[in-house]
């Protein structure tokens, strides 16, 4: 089966592009063919010719309006509309064409908000999957063209097929009960790929990038609010970058005006979290409206604690390990003093006092979040798309 894959960048750090790339991996294993285009030739753009995968670097932007966060964005806001929506029609009918020539069954769209793989689908009569990693405007405050009722409906037509990373995010798109969608979850990591350190370390963690999406500033103002009233508050660890530097300098100075610079350790990117989330005393997880959340599992697989905030996909997966081990997988919180009482509660009782939990919830995740099963269950719709048409 040969399949066109649209992706929306080329950063490999995206947690897109990671679930994108354990797919691919099962997916090429079982014998599909694939053809993956991109917006430019950077970095997972190079991964990918470096490994000899065939790919195609088209110029398209996504399917959204222009942000308009000061004055010149407003004052060039219907210029740039109108060259955004230029491109992408030059890019769909160009990708059309590549699609043809390659002799494609199915173009599969890596996230909700790119739009050229369904129009060059739609021309050519043949199946497309929309696979839908994001709310847009509740976690990224990304509005879809030409209108949410509109896009919406495009999941319905003839031949359009959709995979929902939880049951949350089908639900959000009036998609839980359509015959032609599908709720599968990302394939994180393989079930051998579970560890378990019983000797942590004492040290809170927060793994991502930091955006306000992500709940940074919360945690770090909430944190600044336990070191005041417990001196012996666990440092916290901040591992990911932000993608704008005045952003970070934001962050920092939050940090100092709350006096706790000392505390706090802005670590960049990096490249042993895995190993930092092993030997954290709990990964802290403040997103505001987490689509899935990947770096959940991940910690799970890593044997870590997780405190999360109870909303979304980080709630999904909460219930889900309440469901299937009939006990709680992590520690939810609502608020910022709900935080603080767990994490006080993580430094009084120490890390190995939750390792049972930390068990359960490696149960969770090796039975429902491996690279093996995602591939499975996406394998299986391919063929029933297939059948059908």
């Amino acid at each position: 089966m040969k399949v066109v894959y649209v992706l929306h960048c080329t950063t490999s750090a995206s947690g897109a592009t990671k679930s994108f790339r354990n797919m691919l991996n099962g997916l090429m294993a079982s014998d599909i063919e694939p053809l993956v285009v991109v917006p430019d030739g950077y970095d997972f753009c190079k991964t990918l010719q470096d490994e000899r995968i065939r790919t195609l670097i088209l110029k398209y932007r996504w399917a959204t309006y222009p942000p308009l966060r000061n004055l010149k964005e407003i004052i060039f806001f219907i210029p740039k509309l109108i060259a955004r929506i230029c491109v992408n029609n030059i890019a769909a009918r160009k990708l059309r064409k590549e699609a043809e020539d390659f002799g494609a069954d199915l173009i599969h769209t890596n996230v909700s908000v790119i739009s050229i793989g369904m129009k060059a689908a739609r021309k050519l009569g043949i199946p497309h999957v929309t696979h839908i990693r994001e709310y847009g405007d509740k976690d990224f405050n990304m509005h879809v063209l030409p209108s949410k009722s509109v896009y919406f409906k495009n999941f319905g037509a003839e031949k359009s097929y959709t995979i929902c990373i939880t049951k949350d995010i089908a639900k959000y798109y009036h998609l839980d009960n359509q015959r032609n969608s599908r709720v599968i979850y990302n394939g994180i990591l393989h079930s051998s790929d579970v560890i378990l350190e019983s000797r942590k370390e004492d040290y809170f963690l927060f793994a991502g990038r930091l955006e306000e999406s992500k709940g940074i500033t919360d945690l770090i103002e909430t944190y600044g609010e336990l070191c005041r009233c417990r001196k012996d508050a666990f440092p916290l660890l901040v591992a990911g970058a932000a993608n704008k530097k005045e952003y970070l300098d934001y962050l920092n100075g939050v940090v100092a005006s709350l006096d706790i610079a000392s505390k706090v350790k802005f670590l960049g990117n990096r490249d042993d979290v895995f190993e930092l989330m092993s030997k954290a005393a709990a990964l802290i997880v403040p997103s505001r409206s987490e689509a899935f959340g990947r770096i959940t599992a991940e910690a799970m697989f890593a044997g870590c604690l997780v405190i999360g905030k109870d909303i979304a996909g980080t709630k999904e997966q909460f219930d889900n390990g309440l469901y299937f081990t009939h006990d709680e997988i992590g520690l939810r919180y609502y608020d910022s003093t709900q935080l603080i009482n767990l994490m006080c509660e993580v430094m009084d009782n120490g890390p190995e006092a939750y390792l049972p939990m930390i068990k359960r919830a490696q149960e969770t995740v090796t039975s429902l979040y491996t690279i093996n099963q995602n591939t499975a269950r996406i394998i299986d719709f391919y063929k029933e798309i297939e059948h059908k048409n």
